[in-house]
């Protein structure tokens, strides 16, 4: 009995072999079974952020997308907007013939018409491929720039993701994920200037800008020289007073009350390497009270984050606050330092970093 059902056991064994042969994509005794399909999917994420986590369906509202063959020619786009990018897991299936590819994304493009130009939609090269800052002129009295962006700026993001390999399985079903971590390319700025004997500033006191040579994205995403040195002005600036909670004063004993001025500013991408500067003018006198490098200021509180390099951490901030206290001259009271990012900094009085 028990060689019967082992024998039994074998038979069925062998066929059901057989009969799963005869049904794999390629099989060539029915016409009627369809052919094995390898899927690409380009997945996309927003994770390199100070958050660590993906935010792409929160931020993400529109995106533009090329591939181009490893000469550089293009061979395929497509573009997105709308509900579909706020999916969780948002992907993009790629219609292309089996090779080696380069992709190149900006996403965030439309909202920003005003801020940043696609130049060449339909490029010839992957090199054509690039996006410009808009930035107005107009003639001032004094040497400043002439050059300037005082626009809000929506979320620009990009990615280049190089060297993808698309390739078929003619013998199964298969699902190839790709993913494409995007770096944002727009940042929040905020700057404070708050007294410390309690008089009136208001919002017409100071100019507040950050000088910049660099606007524009090439397609890997490096920033591209501007014509000339430009400024970054406030698209928002607002004054106020704050009173002290009962009891407390300030750091002068006398006054229950804080007045300050903010200014609100848009900048693209910063890079390391930039030689920025924040300049705050007293307009009474057109004196020059607040000029520090702008970059280098920043990174003065990177440590108190986790390690990483200068660019990363850069990259990874999209939002600063820079704190100012003003005297009673509306001087800037440099001895009492800063604050950046909540952090308190003193920076060295007598080496003013260049």
């Amino acid at each position: 009995m028990k060689r019967i059902f082992s024998t039994l056991l074998s038979r069925s064994l062998v066929l059901a072999c057989l009969s799963s042969a005869f049904v794999s994509c390629d099989a060539i005794y029915d016409d009627d079974l369809p052919p094995c399909t390898t899927e690409t999917r380009l997945l996309f994420r927003y994770d390199y952020n100070m958050k660590y986590a993906d935010a792409f369906p929160a931020e993400v509202n529109s995106l533009r997308i090329w591939a181009f063959d490893k000469q550089g020619r293009p061979v395929w786009s497509d573009t997105r907007s709308g509900a579909e990018l706020q999916e969780k897991e948002f992907y993009i299936t790629v219609p292309l013939e089996p090779g080696t590819y380069d992709f190149v994304a900006w996403c965030g493009l439309d909202g920003n018409e005003e801020s940043f130009s696609l130049l060449n939609p339909s490029p010839a090269d992957i090199s054509d491929l690039s996006v410009d800052m808009l930035l107005k002129g107009g003639s001032r009295a004094d040497d400043t720039p002439s050059l300037f962006s005082d626009a809000k700026f929506s979320g620009l993001y990009h990615v280049l993701r190089k060297d993808v390999v698309i390739s078929r399985n003619p013998d199964a079903n298969e699902t190839h994920e790709v993913e494409l971590s995007l770096t944002k390319d727009t940042n929040y700025i905020k700057v404070l200037l708050q007294n410390l004997d309690g008089s009136e500033m208001k919002k017409d006191d100071f100019s507040i800008f950050i000088t910049a040579d660099q606007a524009g994205f090439s397609h890997d995403n490096m920033v591209k020289q501007a014509p000339e040195v430009f400024r970054y002005e406030p698209w928002l600036v607002t004054s106020g007073a704050t009173s002290l909670p009962e009891g407390e004063t300030s750091s002068e004993g006398t006054q229950t009350s804080v007045s300050s001025v903010l200014a609100e500013l848009s900048t693209s991408r910063l890079m390391a390497d930039a030689r920025s500067y924040l300049t705050v003018v007293r307009n009474s006198d057109n004196q020059t009270i607040i000029r520090v490098p702008f970059i280098q200021y920043l990174l003065l509180v990177k440590g108190n984050y986790r390690p990483m390099a200068d660019q990363e951490y850069l990259d990874r901030q999209d939002d600063y606050s820079l704190t100012f206290f003003i005297d009673k001259n509306y001087n800037w009271y440099s001895k009492i330092g800063i604050y950046i990012n909540s952090w308190h900094v003193v920076p060295q009085q007598d080496t003013p970093l260049q």
